[in-house]
């Protein structure tokens, strides 16, 4: 049996207990607060795990379906980091666990994470599973905190640092898909040289732009309120991508083309506009 089958299976077992808490919980809170949580504590696991795995390669993934380590690791990053751990974090908030609860959590996946590696689905380099006990914790705590206050403060800058966060998944999940498609990738001389991989340095590049352009798109649509500066995002991430292309740091190929990236780029960054529209709006007494 293939080790990607698990991975599966965790991916599943996240996104149902995530549907669960937030059924159960939809006359407590509002369902798009808490899919709008979900993303935001989905997004912080992106960049955790873009810090800890691509640019410390702390651990690594064993999915089974790609030869390339890093194309493993991105995979393995998709599956875990989109469903199990965001699910993790609202069902915690949605229920008002405590920290008998989180160090419950804390435990258990330090305990899946102990069978994932004596199994062969995952290998630890640096990272020691007193780390995964203290991340957990941490981050749990965390979460409790900022949804506390997010669900309150549906403005200001609770709100904006929580959609700086939400935009920064949104307008990034379509990369590590098409380089895994093998569609397209980033390269730039540099960080090639510096991370060798084509995997891990496509990503890094292109992880980075997204961090500035989350900004971008976060000040033209939650700060600047009329209509007109929702356009600029548009027309900023066509140019970039545009440009990156012409200068060939964008590479495509196997039939894939310029076009087909920039709809699919603004069909996400039009998604998160949406989100931002109608969701974590201020009550009206």
């Amino acid at each position: 049996m293939k080790n990607i089958f698990w991975y599966i299976c965790l991916a599943v077992l996240g996104v149902s207990i995530a549907a669960y808490a937030i059924y159960i919980k939809r006359n407590k809170y509002k369902v798009s607060t808490l899919l709008v949580f979900y993303l935001f504590s989905g997004s912080l696991a992106w960049i955790g795990e873009f810090l800890v795995l691509g640019l410390f390669n702390s651990y690594a993934y064993k999915t089974g379906v790609f030869s390339n380590p890093w194309a493993q690791n991105l995979l393995g990053h998709l599956l875990l980091n989109t469903t199990l751990y965001p699910a993790t974090a609202t069902v915690m908030v949605a229920f008002s666990f405590r920290y008998g609860w989180i160090f419950f959590v804390a435990a258990f996946f330090t305990f899946i994470e102990y069978l994932f590696v004596k199994q062969g689905l995952y290998v630890h380099h640096w990272w020691r599973y007193y780390m995964t006990i203290i991340t957990v914790v941490g981050i749990l705590s965390f979460y409790s905190k900022w949804f506390s206050e997010m669900n309150k403060k549906r403005y200001g800058l609770i709100r904006s640092i929580t959609f700086y966060f939400v935009a920064m998944i949104i307008i990034h999940i379509p990369s590590p898909i098409l380089l895994l498609l093998e569609k397209q990738h980033y390269q730039i001389s540099l960080v090639n040289r510096l991370f060798v991989d084509l995997y891990l340095s496509s990503i890094v590049i292109i992880f980075f732009y997204h961090l500035i352009e989350s900004i971008l798109l976060v000040l033209f649509t939650c700060i600047l309120k009329k209509w007109y500066w929702k356009m600029l995002p548009f027309i900023i991430s066509i140019t970039v991508q545009s440009i990156l292309a012409r200068m060939g740091i964008l590479i495509m190929k196997n039939g894939w083309n310029l076009l087909y990236t920039l709809i699919i780029y603004e069909i996400f960054i039009a998604a998160f506009i949406l989100v931002e529209k109608y969701t974590l709006k201020p009550d009206l007494n």
